[in-house]
């Protein structure tokens, strides 16, 4: 059965990918963003053309939705990773639009893009991986996770106040073809001709192909049973420098590369230097079972680059 899914973020990575996933499926995708799609994320073969205006903006976002009728959210619009409190502010009106219009319309669920950022510089003695029921602490910096807490507070509210079916995603670092930096950058980099420095978000990571993330949006917007509030969605592994470094010299053999640092290690490096999250609570209620690991997702974008080498662009 056919879906009308309202997608904001959807220029975006994860937004753009998902939406050409949907649209495969022969679902009516709105998609809205209050930028155009990035060079790298314009060759990917989407069809519906992209409604441009920020979704903070009260009345256009009503009108909008009166006009589409979703049927279904994925919101996936989230605030710059700058350092500043107006993220914040981002939140409230952005997802305070998307939530409101879910009340109004009756919208069957709304599915939010969160991160696991959120549960910050969390390490756990046993050493076992994180879970969606672990505790999560509010530090007075960090506007960027503050802002994935508040948004999914403000679900939880709506959910418990007005009915709304909320569901956030709680992603590891994703990855893949059009992401305009980490892995994906510094191999496009590499496939140029240029000597490249790709990196892991921390030790050990959980790199999740995007692929798998738009199929996880999909299991969540349409799960036609009771849902968990919330979901890790990675791959369920740790992966280490020298996981990275054989995967690149298997499936790109012809880059100059080095592994590098995340240009933030100082302040991301603390974070879960143990632990990845757990995703077993995704795996059993909505089935999500990713399909490439760190070496097939390597081998994927390395063959899209080659594939679109010609029109790539740094």
């Amino acid at each position: 059965m056919s879906a009308t899914v309202l997608i904001t973020g959807a220029n975006g990575f994860i937004g753009s990918h998902t939406t050409l996933l949907l649209e495969s499926l022969g679902h009516t995708v709105v998609p809205l963003d209050v930028v155009p799609r990035s060079p790298d994320l314009s060759l990917l073969p989407i069809k519906t053309r992209s409604i441009l205006f920020d979704a903070t903006d009260s009345a256009q976002f009503r009108d909008l939705c009166t006009n589409k009728k979703p049927t279904h959210i994925f919101h996936a619009a989230h605030p710059p990773r700058d350092e500043n409190p107006q993220v914040l502010d981002f939140v409230l009106k952005a997802t305070g639009n998307v939530l409101e219009a879910a009340v109004a319309l009756k919208v069957q669920r709304v599915v939010y893009a969160s991160s696991g950022a959120l549960y910050g510089q969390l390490r756990k003695s046993d050493g076992s991986f994180i879970k969606e029921t672990d505790l999560i602490s509010v530090y007075p910096t960090y506007f960027y996770r503050s802002a994935k807490i508040v948004s999914e507070w403000l679900g939880d509210y709506h959910a418990q106040q007005h009915g709304v079916n909320f569901v956030a995603l709680r992603f590891s670092s994703v990855y893949g073809p059009g992401l305009g930096r980490g892995i994906p950058l510094e191999l496009k980099k590499g496939v140029l001709g240029q000597h490249c420095k790709p990196y892991l978000t921390r030790i050990p990571d959980d790199p999740v192909y995007v692929t798998d993330v738009a199929e996880a949006v999909r299991l969540a917007l349409f799960s036609d049973r009771p849902l968990s509030r919330a979901y890790n969605i990675g791959i369920g592994k740790g992966y280490s420098n020298q996981d990275l470094e054989t995967a690149i010299r298997k499936h790109l053999p012809e880059i100059s590369f080095e592994i590098g640092k995340h240009p933030l290690s100082a302040t991301v490096g603390p974070h879960r230097d143990r632990d990845v999250i757990d995703i077993s609570l995704a795996r059993a209620e909505l089935g999500f079972k990713p399909k490439l690991d760190l070496d097939a997702g390597i081998a994927a974008t390395g063959e899209w680059l080659r594939k679109e080498k010609g029109r790539l662009k740094l």
